[in-house]
């Protein structure tokens, strides 16, 4: 069975039809550096590999992101330009955090998180019960008031990437008496 599913890359230059900012491979190193093994030896696994690739792209595509992008007919969030940032940020240089988010973000992908719910919940619905109602959902992977699961290490991760309020956390600056405010908060 021949390819179905493939990555196009965004490198910063405004690849045309782009779906990723990493490769397949790359997902399948990082998986296993975390001690998890993707099968990805015929063409069938190879695709179920992209489309984590893609389900992790599709996450990044509709956050708040700084900044506009370089070139309205770009299909990927990245590269931006007036970041309003310091120092500044090169307006052809996608960060290594929006990289490591979506490989992160294919990792969570496999393990049957859903990163863009069809429908809002609390959770994982473990158990249900129809009459008279009761549900459980498990705490593993809650979700926003967006319907989008809370992912604190992605929020982390892409905190100086996005506007404001992402995913629940609210980034809150701390300073001591006589500090200051860095440039760009």
């Amino acid at each position: 069975m021949a390819r179905q599913v493939t990555l196009t890359v965004e490198d910063g230059t405004i690849v045309a039809d782009a779906n990723s900012f990493v490769t397949e491979n790359q997902i399948v190193a990082h998986a296993l550096m975390r001690g998890v093994t993707l099968p990805f030896t015929t063409d069938v696994e190879k695709d179920q590999v992209a489309t984590l690739g893609i389900l992790a792209a599709d996450y990044l595509r509709i956050l708040p992101w700084r900044g506009d992008l370089v070139n309205p007919l770009q299909t990927m969030p990245w590269p931006r330009t007036n970041l309003n940032m310091t120092p500044s940020w090169p307006d052809d240089v996608i960060p290594p955090a929006v990289v490591e988010a979506q490989l992160q973000l294919a990792l969570l992908s496999f393990g049957g998180v859903v990163l863009i719910p069809t429908s809002s919940g609390f959770g994982f619905l473990i158990k249900e019960k129809i009459g008279p109602i009761e549900n459980t959902y498990s705490e593993k992977v809650g979700v926003n008031s967006n319907g989008l699961p809370i992912l604190p290490g992605i929020s982390l991760l892409l905190t100086p990437w996005l506007l404001g309020d992402f995913d629940g956390f609210i980034p809150v600056l701390l300073l001591s008496i006589g500090g200051r405010v860095p440039n760009g908060c």
